[in-house]
């Protein structure tokens, strides 16, 4: 009985760690796409703000417990604003 517990609660914690990476790498994502938005038109103010938003809520992310740990582990690096 004590097996199948310990296995569930990895088995949950494996879970809950891969949404979390998932949730980075969606973010990561985001930083990207409005990077390319960027590059067309650098002198854009609207793409600017939406490309710093986007940094914003990523880098938050990676500051936050259990992000933090994941993102050591996976080799996610906070993104520069512009």
């Amino acid at each position: 009985m004590n097996v199948l517990f310990t296995v569930g609660v990895l088995l949950v914690a494996a879970a809950w760690l891969l949404t979390v990476y998932r949730r980075l790498v969606g973010l990561r994502d985001q930083v990207k796409l409005a990077w390319k938005k960027l590059e067309a038109d650098q002198a854009n103010d609207a793409i600017t703000a939406v490309y710093n938003k986007h940094v914003k809520l990523y880098n938050d992310a990676l500051e936050e417990f259990p992000a933090n740990v994941v993102a050591m582990l996976a080799g996610l690096k906070p993104a520069r604003h512009f």
